[in-house]
């Protein structure tokens, strides 16, 4: 995620050749913020990620059917961010029979948002202020979609994935598992990844098997019994290229 023009210092955006599968191995369905190769806004409309801006509009609109969600998602991010993002979104849902929000109780909703927004143990990655905002509308968007929510944010990559892991046991019982996550982003060789505050920016994309969460990890949490979803919102350029 970029707060203006660079998601890191003095490098440059780089487009890979092998894109993001919109539907997980385990199922999941995963919307990110842009395209492969291209960033994502931090300041954008509502004070953060147009992204975000547009789910949140979306989460308040009850009869919103998930076979929409998709489309919609798309064109509200586009205005939202005046072109700048293009939301890599699942080709088709076949959810007609159910909505993305509704009253709390059956069918019962889960949620987490996991966000880093302190980048300052980051060998100088800008912090994300935006994201750290987006963290706290997207949560009252959640709860009042009617979903129970947990927000974590700034974790490390240990509590990230135990974060992960508990979210994975809790909505087993549920019966639409939500994950919204962001951050600084990168994806190099067709993987994404969200780097924790910490990332050791100095030794660029070699410490990312070891120090960075991959979006495949997160796409492999929820695990609700009819619905799973996840919503990433970080930067998909590949800053550490030559």
């Amino acid at each position: 995620m970029i707060a203006r023009r660079s998601m890191l210092p003095a490098v440059a955006a780089f487009l890979v050749a092998m894109a993001w599968p919109c539907v997980s191995d385990a199922g999941t369905l995963v919307f990110l913020g842009s395209q492969s190769g291209a960033q994502t806004l931090d300041d954008g409309e509502g004070g953060g990620n147009p992204f975000a801006s547009a789910l949140i509009e979306l989460l308040a609109e009850p009869n919103l059917p998930l076979a929409a969600l998709a489309s919609e998602l798309q064109r509200r991010t586009q205005i939202k961010s005046r072109g700048f993002q293009l939301p890599d979104v699942p080709r088709s849902i076949d959810s007609a029979d159910a909505t993305l929000a509704g009253p709390h109780g059956e069918p019962r909703r889960i949620a987490l948002v996991m966000v880093v927004a302190d980048y300052a143990k980051a060998e100088g990655a800008q912090s994300l202020p935006g994201a750290r905002h987006d963290a706290e509308r997207i949560t009252r968007a959640l709860v009042a979609a009617g979903f129970e929510t947990e927000t974590a944010v700034d974790l490390s990559l240990e509590e990230m994935r135990a974060a992960l892991a508990a979210f994975q046991s809790r909505s087993q019982s549920a019966d639409l598992a939500l994950i919204y996550a962001t951050g600084h982003g990168v994806e190099v060789a067709g993987r994404v990844y969200l780097l924790p505050g910490d990332y050791p920016v100095s030794q660029r994309a070699a410490a990312l098997s070891t120090r960075a969460l991959a979006l495949a990890e997160v796409a492999a949490a929820p695990a609700a019994r009819r619905h799973n979803l996840v919503f990433y919102g970080g930067c998909r350029d590949n800053p550490f290229a030559p």
